[in-house]
């Protein structure tokens, strides 16, 4: 045995549990305002961030050591000060902007309090139902998503489909599959009045949300939203723009999806299929921080649910080579990668 290999791995394993736990603390710090507290502040000592964050002094103190630790926040040992740099606030205090990063804390509860049954899963084989990780999921995938969604959606992605973008400036039909709570359908409502705008998604949960989301927006009226399995997508309507963004990888039978997803587009219309930007392969992955962290979303969520609707699955890296591939057995005559810009995200654009 290399026994500097072994202090090594030893230590890589303690340093990935305190990175877990300082995710934890992080995902305090951004519900309690202590990020907020400190963001545009400058050095601040522990007493004044506790005032300004109306937290207790001793909490405080303790989250700023693993923030230190961490990289998210800067001590100043002579003074005994503390900063969050203006290049850190970007992603962790303004929940408005398409840079705020915090919803992906929000997801660690679920994840976490279901780890038990996604190990009895593995054993099993049957997988976790998506309402199995929590009635807070739902809002936990909103929050990752909903700042870029309704900042890039029409602005950016949209105008990378003309054709679909025209017919919905001329009161054209928008259907997003896997809404979840209605962040894209909603999006599209308020850019296009003339339009027709519906959301589908089998969580209950979810849907309630949409609806009251929409109500919020004062779209509640324009928009309907449907909880039902995709299998039961309606037959006698034909819609100009079909939306899955992070959905298909996620589901029964992606196949079929894609079957019924390109029946119903209308004559000349448009499906944008938005999934992990990804390498096709593990070895091209594992050096891209998004794709480790999707990679650890996937196995603790997205396969263990598809699973449990007797899926395949696919996996959240499941690349661009399967889904080229997957389209063309579902019968679409043009796949076509968008020159978007995303870290993060890939745009296809499917048709025929």
């Amino acid at each position: 045995m290399d026994k500097a290999k072994s202090q090594q791995f030893m230590l890589k394993v303690v340093g990935d549990v305190g990175t877990v736990l300082a995710a934890g603390a992080a995902l305090v710090g951004d519900r309690s305002g202590l990020f907020r507290a400190m963001a545009g502040a400058g050095a601040l000592s522990a007493q004044v961030i506790a005032e300004r964050s109306d937290v207790q002094p001793r909490y405080v103190e303790e989250w700023l050591a693993v923030m230190t630790g961490a990289g998210y926040v800067e001590h100043d040992a002579a003074h005994d000060t503390y900063t969050l740099p203006d290049e850190h606030a970007l992603f962790l205090t303004n929940p408005a902007t398409e840079y705020y990063l915090g919803g992906l804390f929000h997801g660690l509860p679920g994840l976490m309090s279901s780890l038990p049954r996604v190990a009895q899963a593995y054993q099993t084989g049957e997988g976790v139902h998506f309402a199995d990780f929590g009635a807070e999921m739902p809002l936990a995938l909103e929050a990752m998503n909903r700042p870029v969604y309704e900042t890039r959606l029409v602005r950016d992605w949209l105008p990378a489909l003309p054709a679909a973008l025209e017919r919905l400036r001329a009161g054209g039909r928008a259907l997003d599959v896997g809404c979840g709570t209605g962040v894209v359908p909603i999006t599209l409502a308020k850019a296009f009045e003339r339009a027709t705008i519906a959301g589908l998604d089998l969580d209950a949960r979810s849907i309630a949300i949409a609806r009251e989301r929409a109500r919020e927006a004062g779209v509640g009226e324009r928009v309907q939203f449907l909880q039902t399995p995709v299998e039961q997508l309606p037959r006698d309507e034909r819609w100009d723009l079909i939306t899955t963004f992070d959905v298909i990888h996620d589901l029964p039978d992606p196949h079929g999806t894609l079957v019924l997803i390109r029946a119903a587009l209308a004559e000349g219309g448009t499906y944008l299929m938005v999934e992990p930007k990804v390498a096709d392969r593990l070895e091209d992955n594992v050096a891209n921080p998004f794709a480790r962290m999707l990679y650890g979303m996937s196995c603790l969520h997205c396969v263990p649910q598809s699973l449990a609707q007797g899926g395949p699955g696919l996996g959240a890296c499941w690349g661009e080579s399967r889904a080229r591939a997957l389209a063309r057995a579902a019968g679409f005559a043009e796949f076509r990668r968008l020159e978007v810009r995303s870290p993060a995200m890939s745009f296809y654009a499917l048709s025929g």
